[in-house]
């Protein structure tokens, strides 16, 4: 008799250590899931406000070359406006060379 005592002594620890480890293991999972809900919240407002100030800086550009048109009165319409294509075309090209040369740098690393 003394022997089933111990063992239901010993039974009822290891139940409690399971319990113990259930609760920690639910806790853990809870902080992770609010964490996680602080980071995306705070990535999702970082790139809220990039694509505001993208969205910014591209009609702040087209302002500048509507501003560019206007202010070479002295050239025809027609020559304004095939300048500013020119300038818009040579700032894609460097931007794509750019582009291009960077994911050279970047596969070389990786």
């Amino acid at each position: 008799m003394a022997n089933g005592i111990a063992t239901t002594g010993l039974l009822a620890g290891v139940i409690r250590v399971f319990e113990a480890g259930e609760r920690l293991l639910v806790d853990q999972t809870e902080l992770v899931r609010l964490e996680s809900r602080e980071r995306i919240a705070s990535f999702a407002a970082r790139v809220g406000f990039a694509v505001a100030a993208a969205l910014f800086l591209f009609t702040a550009w087209i302002g500048a070359f509507v501003a560019a048109i206007v202010a070479l009165d002295t050239l025809p319409l027609a020559a304004r406006i095939a300048l500013a294509a020119l300038v818009q075309l040579v700032v894609g090209i460097a931007l794509l060379l750019v582009a291009r040369r960077g994911k050279g740098d970047i596969d070389a690393t990786h």
